[in-house]
């Protein structure tokens, strides 16, 4: 009995040492935002509240976009976009997951839209790992959103998305090492999708961050990418019904 409670023992240590460092990794290992993103913040009125971002507009209207941030990325360094869409009249709210992992808080669009009763229409949508979360969130709530918006992403299962009831829209960057699967995603999913290619666009500059590990050379600016961003995710509200 010793000798087993010594093997549980160290085998509990292990376990703790081992989530301590995971842990570490995911919240030192977060890529933070670049002075372009971080001088979006400063000269707008940006809420923030427990890392939450909230981009109110000046003239709004009736719609929100709920934006998941990418696996490992600072919800501040999709500033520019997020202001560009709240320039526009939407209001957009990029929330703070645990150990900035969309999967530890697939559900946070639950007390998004609660907190934000005047928005009659939210859309969703997240980059990379944060569009693929957002997807798995859309499709266990149809009813509460109206549109899924993929940047640079993908879902694990095609099929569950096929004659999906709300329209979806995938924008990717033909200098994205992942675009053959997200234009594979769209491929399978046609009929209830729209597709938007960015061309010279990188997986990166979907944001305002430091590094992509394996990217793509994008052959346009940021600056240009997130305006085509922003331009098609316009285009998807205007035509939501």
């Amino acid at each position: 009995m010793k000798i087993f409670r010594r093997i549980l023992l160290g085998i509990l240590v292990i376990l703790l040492i081992v989530g301590i460092g995971f842990v570490g990794w995911a919240t030192i290992g977060a890529q933070e935002a670049t002075e372009r993103a971080v001088a979006v913040l400063q000269e707008n009125d940006v809420e923030r509240e427990d890392g939450q971002l909230v981009f109110r507009p000046n003239s709004p209207t009736s719609k929100g976009l709920i934006y998941y941030p990418g696996g490992l990325v600072d919800p501040e360094a999709y500033a520019g976009t997020a202001q560009g869409l709240a320039d526009a009249g939407y209001l957009v709210v990029i929330p703070k997951m645990p150990l900035n992992l969309a999967f530890t808080g697939i559900n946070r669009a639950d007390d998004i839209q609660t907190a934000f009763p005047e928005i009659e229409s939210w859309v969703i949508g997240g980059h990379s790992l944060g569009g693929a979360m957002a997807a798995e969130y859309a499709k266990n709530n149809v009813d509460s959103v109206d549109g899924l918006i993929m940047y640079a992403s993908y879902p694990a299962n095609y099929e569950d998305f096929v004659d999906f009831p709300i329209p979806i829209l995938s924008i990717v960057g033909s200098a994205d090492p992942g675009s053959p699967n997200q234009v594979a995603f769209y491929d399978a999913i046609s009929d209830s999708a729209e597709l938007v290619i960015i061309e010279g666009g990188n997986h990166l500059q979907y944001a305002d961050y430091s590094f992509q590990k394996d990217d793509g050379i994008a052959t346009i600016s940021a600056g240009e990418q997130q305006s085509q961003i922003i331009a098609a995710t316009i285009q998807f509200f205007d035509e939501l019904k």
